[in-house]
């Protein structure tokens, strides 16, 4: 059985057909990653450091067909797809340059000592491990920094896991052009390319075998809360429950207070609407409920004025769009709000920008409105600038929260409601840029995420290592990262000292 990947420009086929896999392929490529988890799991610090530089050296290699394939199957422009490839080619450099050092694997002995209060204590010798086959669920919006090789794909491999990806149906050519990369690189470096596949298909049963296969030891997933729940009860329900670290969207609430408007109101208008519009609307960090003080009615004209000036790209699929009309429909047709429309895109799966504007009373009678819509789209809430800590603390887990003040705004109650709410609080900019440093954390509290992880940044790869002590081992038959000799040339942490 085969399907084919369509251009969201214009609702037509892109590609070859693309063979979809079967549940016998499906278990086959997961016993032979699994095959591979302890060689893969002893590689040396440098060796492994070599095969992820070797990664991205072959994606960027083939960056031509790379943009090619994703502009086509995503509608996103060069320059967006461009970036993507840059980004993801980072991830692995930067995990890369962690991995040499060996400071991933966390090395702390405390030898024996007879004299330790308040007990004697033995030799322990800790250190992190990988979990064993991970499998990666790509994301629709981000067809290369995340999805079968993006940071989720990029962090488990980077602890040391077998990855067995799950390819998007929406851009499946790029996929396997990724796939191809990975595997050259594997090869390059003398591993086996079965540490590294691809499963493609439209069949939502390729989803259950994945998750609950037994070989399988964690989940990453970036995508909506409706799936990510679904992944989270079947990993519960498993004989063994597994972790899944799923990345599920978000509001990402944005507070403007009127100093903030007083002093720079067509900029921030201007940002706010571009950065709800950015990719489409298809951002897990667009600004999706923006609040601002009662009374600002010349504000709100200067949104309106921006966006009827803007038109954005196709949706990435026919469903989203679809869904997202819906929403606009639904949303439109009720009392108390305001609808404002930028310029139809009447191509392929195209649609129209849509902001609405209301108060939070309305908007707390209608949760429709304080739900997370896929697409070109924002909710703009005025209240007394007073009640903004009130409301934050209404407001569910988020990915980010954003203030747009001055210097004389006194926000430390506020921001500190928001810390609560979210995993990035935002001070006078916008949430939609995701920067790929250590001191990055993307993943904030239910339902945001799953977990208080992050999925961005070098801290990503601890979702995929977990902590083991070795106690009172002869020194032959320790792994050599707990080694007294050191072969690896790693920091270790002994009897608390480096």
């Amino acid at each position: 059985m085969t399907f084919i990947a369509v251009q969201p420009a214009d609702g037509k086929n892109f590609g070859n057909p693309i063979h979809e896999h079967t549940e016998s392929e499906v278990r086959e490529l997961i016993s032979r990653a699994a095959a591979q988890t302890s060689a893969f799991a002893k590689l040396s610090p440098a060796k492994h450091s070599t095969l992820l530089r070797a990664i991205a050296s072959s994606i960027e290699a083939c960056r031509t067909d790379l943009i090619t394939s994703a502009c086509a199957e995503t509608g996103l422009p060069e320059g967006r797809i461009g970036g993507e490839i840059t980004r993801t080619t980072v991830q692995f450099q930067l995990f890369a340059d962690l991995v040499e050092t060996g400071q991933h694997l966390r090395v702390v002995i405390d030898k024996a000592d007879s004299q330790y209060s308040p007990a004697p204590r033995p030799d322990l010798r800790r250190l992190n491990q990988p979990l064993g086959v991970v499998a990666i669920f790509a994301a629709s919006n981000f067809p290369l920094a995340f999805s079968v090789a993006g940071g989720d794909a990029a962090s488990a491999l980077a602890a040391g896991n077998p990855v067995v990806a799950k390819g998007h149906p929406s851009h499946p050519n790029t996929c396997a052009i990724v796939e191809g990369a990975v595997k050259s690189a594997l090869k390059s470096v003398g591993l086996s390319e079965n540490i590294y596949s691809v499963v493609q298909g439209t069949n939502s049963e390729i989803t259950h075998w994945l998750a609950n296969d037994s070989d399988i030891k964690a989940i990453g997933f970036t995508g909506s809360e409706n799936v990510g729940r679904i992944l989270i009860e079947i990993a519960h329900k498993r004989p063994v429950p597994i972790p899944v670290f799923a990345e599920m969207g978000s509001l990402n609430p944005v507070f403007v207070t009127s100093s903030a408007i007083a002093e720079r109101s067509q900029e921030l208008a201007k940002g706010l609407i571009d950065s709800a519009l950015l990719g489409s609307g298809q951002f897990c960090t667009k600004p999706g409920l923006v609040f601002v003080p009662a009374g600002n009615d010349a504000f709100i004209s200067e949104i309106k004025e921006h966006l009827a000036t803007l038109k954005v790209g196709p949706l990435l699929s026919a469903s989203i769009s679809a869904r997202y009309s819906s929403a606009i429909s639904e949303l439109s047709s009720l009392g108390s709000l305001t609808v404002l429309s930028g310029i139809s895109n009447d191509s392929g799966f195209g649609v129209t920008p849509t902001v609405f504007v209301t108060d939070w009373k309305t908007a707390t009678m209608h949760p429709a409105l304080l739900e997370e819509h896929f697409g070109p789209t924002t909710v703009v809430i005025s209240t007394d600038e007073s009640h903004f800590v009130n409301i934050a603390h209404e407001l569910a887990g988020q990915l980010t929260a954003t203030i747009q003040g001055t210097a004389s705004d006194k926000v430390s109650e506020l921001m500190n409601v928001l810390s609560e709410r979210a995993g990035r609080v935002i001070w006078n900019g916008f949430p939609t840029g995701v920067a790929v440093t250590e001191a990055m954390q993307h993943g904030g509290p239910w339902p945001s995420s799953s977990t208080h992880t992050t999925s961005v940044g070098i801290d990503a790869i601890y979702r995929f290592m977990r902590p083991v002590s070795f106690q009172s081992f002869a020194e032959e038959v320790l792994p050599d990262a707990l080694k007294d000799s050191n072969p690896w040339k790693i920091e270790q942490k002994v009897n608390n000292a480096k």
